[in-house]
């Protein structure tokens, strides 16, 4: 289930049956913060389920790496943010995803297989219905402003080394989203 720190607003994934008791301490990772929960009043909330409709739906985030502990490792960072987070290990499961749902922003690793990374970018960039949405490119092999300025000339919002420190990943995600 996904739950919001009171102090800093920070939202994460917490296991509701890991101890089997209906109140559980709970540690903010951001904040420090220690506070108390329901579990049993609480319903589990999964990447599918919607939101209230008092409130508009999370924006997505399609994390796109061949690499599945990478993918696992941005979907454990951004757990706490105010999103929602799905994945792809290829340009061309991406390009249906993206075609799909209309993500608000894609993080893209460079090298993947199959359709590469500048190529999900350049195709993104000519369809006029992915107009609004925004892209990270990422990449443990490419480093450096030269890097940096081809894929933005490609048509990518902004460039990370895969090395980022986790705080400065999210900053880029809420930056990039307005949040």
């Amino acid at each position: 289930m996904i739950i919001t720190c009171p102090q800093c607003q920070s939202r994460y994934r917490i296991n509701p049956e890991a101890g089997n008791k209906p109140l559980a301490r709970v540690k903010c990772p951001g904040c420090h913060h220690t506070f108390e929960i329901e579990l049993d009043a609480a319903a589990p909330v999964s990447a599918g389920d919607s939101e209230p409709a008092s409130r508009p739906a999370p924006p997505l985030v399609l994390v796109v790496d061949d690499a599945r502990f990478f993918r696992e490792m941005i979907c454990d960072l951004l757990a706490e943010l105010p999103i929602r987070v799905e994945t792809a290990a290829d340009g061309a499961t991406a390009w249906q995803q993206i075609q799909a749902h209309k993500p608000a922003l894609l993080l893209i690793d460079l090298n993947i297989p199959g359709m590469s990374g500048q190529d999900l970018i350049s195709t993104v960039r000519r369809d006029p219905s992915c107009r609004t949405v925004h892209i990270l490119a990422m990449s443990g092999v490419l480093r450096g402003e030269e890097a940096a300025r081809d894929v933005r000339h490609l048509g990518a919002d902004d460039f990370i080394n895969k090395s980022f420190k986790p705080r400065d990943l999210q900053l880029r995600v809420r930056e990039i989203l307005g949040i």
